[in-house]
């Protein structure tokens, strides 16, 4: 009697096991149709959402990217790929979000690495300290965490899920989805990433800016997946480049301190565009708010720059594409990049 009641046992729990994996297996199955359809990367690039910028690289052509570069809103703001284009035949694409951290971005570079294979690499450094309140030596304030944003935190297993089942990051996007012709922010695979704003807001210098020798310390999130994405670029073979956009409300000579010793110590170029003396900001007329992003007359700016810069340290790295027929479509790119967005000066 006891062994019928046994087996009795046996069979209702292999029938409920069955049934909670059979659960399982149909809401992953759900998950991975809704993210390769409605909520998918290709569909993220159509619609206006906080994503449009981030996922425009699954647009590229295969092998066709000279410079990939990684950030938050400051450098999808400062950082035009078919100005580059113009100046110098250099194809490039931006992926970046708003407050975009270190591990994001480099779960995103494992992703693009998968079909393309660039030349340099562009990391935003201002998103090194993303979430980090400024301190300074007269200051009381304590060094604290700012809040996460839900969909971007500093945890990889995390990242890697919400990259594959992009449903997680885009489920609430419905609300915003706009593909009117009219509206300027929908399908613009041209602008390869680039935010294009042509908005003028005076404001101030950076007050932080002034010499110190103090050092700050990075996050040890940032750093652990900075040195992942060192790593990653050393085994690929791929210059890596950090950059500052001028930031008038985020950034300290502190901050500048430690992206510089980074760096040096891993034989990256770094640009930092707060405190050179060869480059000139325009407070009239080169930001679209108060100091936090530059507009399309900054973001040339310091494209240009970059490019000069490239050019002459690695004169060979990279091909000038121009005259190339295979990437004519770039110059379709910026035909429509200057209808489009109303531009008299390219």
């Amino acid at each position: 009697m006891s062994e019928n009641k046994n087996k009795q046992n046996y069979k209702r729990i292999a029938i409920s096991c069955a049934k909670v994996i059979s659960f399982i297996l149909v809401f992953v199955i759900i998950l991975e149709a809704l993210s390769l359809t409605v909520f998918s990367k290709n569909n993220a690039t159509k619609y206006k959402n906080k994503f449009q910028n981030a996922y425009n690289f699954v647009n590229e052509v295969d092998n066709s990217i000279d410079i990939i570069a990684l950030g938050n809103s400051n450098l999808y703001s400062c950082f035009c790929p078919l100005k580059l284009w113009d100046k110098r035949g250099y194809t490039s694409t931006v992926i970046a979000s708003p407050r975009q951290t270190v591990s994001m971005s480099y779960t995103m570079l494992t992703e693009v690495l998968r079909k393309q294979s660039p030349k340099m690499v562009i990391l935003d450094a201002g998103m090194i300290y993303e979430g980090v309140e400024l301190t300074f030596d007269d200051d009381k304030k304590k060094t604290d965490r700012l809040p996460v944003i839900p969909y971007i935190n500093d945890n990889q297993l995390t990242n890697d899920i919400q990259n594959h089942f992009t449903v997680f990051q885009l489920h609430d996007n419905w609300k915003r989805l706009s593909r009117n012709p009219k509206d300027k922010g929908a399908e613009t695979n041209y602008n390869h990433g680039f935010y294009f704003n042509k908005k003028i807001k005076r404001t101030v210098p950076n007050k932080n800016m002034n010499y110190t020798d103090s050092v700050s310390e990075f996050p040890q999130d940032s750093k652990v997946y900075l040195d992942k994405t060192v790593a990653l670029c050393k085994s690929k073979g791929i210059k890596l480049m950090l950059i500052n956009a001028p930031s008038l409300n985020e950034w300290s000579y502190a901050r500048h301190n430690g992206v510089k010793e980074f760096a040096q110590s891993n034989n990256a170029d770094y640009i930092d565009f707060n405190t050179l003396d060869d480059y000139e900001i325009n407070y009239d007329k080169d930001f679209r708010d108060k100091g936090f992003h530059m507009n399309y007359y900054g973001a040339k700016k310091i494209t240009n720059y970059i490019g000069k810069y490239i050019n002459n340290t690695y004169p060979d790295l990279i091909e000038d594409k121009r005259e190339n027929a295979d990437y004519s479509y770039w110059n379709d790119d910026k035909e429509k990049f200057i209808k489009n967005n109303n531009i008299k000066v390219f």
